[in-house]
């Protein structure tokens, strides 16, 4: 799973830098019960997620995603292109945003074989809970 916004932005500090409760409500939807792979810096900075397991990247070595059964990658960056070769559909939310982060999305080669989905969200001013 994956948010970019306009500019091809993922993140700044190991944030998502727009609010967007439609986007939220969705990764929530998806990921709800499941097993949650996130890199390790991104971890730090990553909120609770409430009926999730989360599994956090080494630095060092990959972590055999077969044997842990992981359902989804949520970031940041380098877990993306660690774990690109493992992923058989990749969830893309388009986000309506223009700021600059420090993070873009890295170019990602998938399998040809891989689905890919697309899904477009504004962002708001309201509070969210993941």
């Amino acid at each position: 799973i994956i948010a970019i916004n306009n500019l091809g932005y993922i993140g700044k500090d190991n944030k998502l830098m727009w609010k967007s409760s439609e986007d939220l409500q969705h990764f929530k939807r998806l990921t709800e019960g499941s097993r949650c792979l996130v890199g390790y810096n991104t971890n730090l900075e990553l909120p609770p997620l409430t009926n999730r397991t989360i599994i956090v990247d080494t630095k060092d070595g990959i972590i055999e995603a077969d044997r842990q059964n992981i359902d989804w990658c949520i970031g940041g960056k380098k877990t993306y292109e660690k774990y690109v070769k493992f992923f058989t559909e990749i969830h893309i939310s388009h986000i309506d945003n223009n700021d600059i982060g420090d993070t873009m999305l890295p170019m990602l080669l998938l399998d040809p074989d891989c689905k890919i989905f697309n899904y477009y969200f504004k962002t708001n001013v309201l509070e969210y809970e993941f």
